[in-house]
């Protein structure tokens, strides 16, 4: 009987070692959700819920999937030191450049168009901001070189030029700034401009030396 006992505690233990290694210990994973409840409690206002507690297995730490009332995801973690932070408001600015972009490129070329974008933000700076997220238009100039927009459009065939200079005269105006990529879904069209150089262009000529080649 004891060593039945014995042998159930060592396979016990052996599935415990098991989980925590590929999944994360269970009881630091209940442990994290309770400090991401605390600190979202203390961070923000607004309504949210947990959508996920993940692990991720090569920096041996947890991560929450959290959602806004607002619809917006949004990742709560800890850094080396165990502070907590998040990237909600990196993840305002994208949806925010995500809609316009996409709106924007459907207006001038007629048709639905994958847009990615991307604003690698160290998470603590947006803390400050809280609920209030200014618009990206509001921090663009700090911004802009930690961000990059992938517009990939049904493009004219004859004047694509055209309609991004239209884009990208666009994405000036309402100061959305970032590295900008243009690429047609048919065509081997392919256009890479860096965030400071997008003043610079004024005519379709101006896009020649940011043309790529697609093989």
């Amino acid at each position: 009987m004891l060593k039945k006992a014995v042998l159930f505690v060592i396979i016990i233990v052996i599935a415990y070692t098991v989980v925590s290694i590929t999944t994360g210990s269970p009881i630091e994973r209940v442990q994290f959700r309770s400090n991401v409840t605390d600190y979202l409690h203390k961070t923000y206002t607004m309504n949210w819920k947990i959508d996920s507690i993940d692990y991720d297995f090569k920096n041996d730490k947890f991560i929450a999937n959290v959602i806004s009332d607002s619809g917006i995801s949004f990742l709560v973690d800890e850094d080396y030191y165990g502070k907590m932070m998040d990237n909600y408001a990196s993840s305002v600015w994208r949806d925010e450049l995500k809609k316009a972009v996409t709106q924007k490129t459907k207006e001038v070329t007629g048709s639905d168009a994958e847009v990615i974008v991307n604003v690698n933000l160290i998470r603590e700076y947006g803390i400050t901001y809280h609920d209030k997220v200014p618009s990206y238009s509001m921090v663009s100039q700090k911004l802009s070189s930690e961000a990059s927009i992938y517009i990939k459009g049904n493009f004219s065939t004859i004047h694509y030029l055209q309609e991004m200079l239209e884009i990208k005269q666009w994405i000036v105006e309402k100061k959305y700034d970032a590295s900008l990529t243009f690429k047609s879904e048919k065509e081997k069209i392919y256009f890479a401009i860096p965030a400071e150089d997008l003043k610079k262009i004024k005519s379709v000529d101006d896009f020649k030396p940011y043309w790529l080649q697609i093989n």
